[in-house]
């Protein structure tokens, strides 16, 4: 595991997702054939709001060391069920390619896509 994600700035909101694996087949006369594997995880974006560049140097200098989904970190991340507490998960990165956005106010505007490690 490669640290911790920093909290500091805290995202303004996370989007939850649970991606559910099956194997789908279908053939030339329309027959459906679907088989479960048994599997599941959660995937989270984390949206940031206006971060000014030391800000943003925080989140990012933390994602670049973890050289993509390669290295996995521990998040605390708001409970959906319950308003006042959070939980902690081992995460990565879901992809290699971080992108962000300067705007005209040159404030950057930044989402992170991670997923839960099983």
């Amino acid at each position: 595991m490669s640290g911790t994600y920093p909290l500091n700035p805290y995202f303004e909101s996370v989007k939850y997702k649970k991606r559910h694996y099956n194997l789908m087949s279908e053939s030339l006369n329309g027959r459906t054939q679907v088989r479960s594997l048994s599997s599941s995880r959660r995937e989270f974006t984390l949206v940031y709001p206006p971060l000014s560049r030391t800000e943003m140097d925080t989140v990012f200098n933390f994602i670049d060391s973890q050289e993509g989904p390669l290295g996995t970190f521990s998040i605390s991340l708001p409970d959906p069920d319950s308003a006042s507490s959070t939980y902690t998960l081992t995460a990565r990165l879901a992809n290699e390619v971080q992108e962000f956005n300067l705007g005209v106010d040159n404030l950057y505007r930044y989402e992170v896509d991670i997923i839960e490690v099983l």
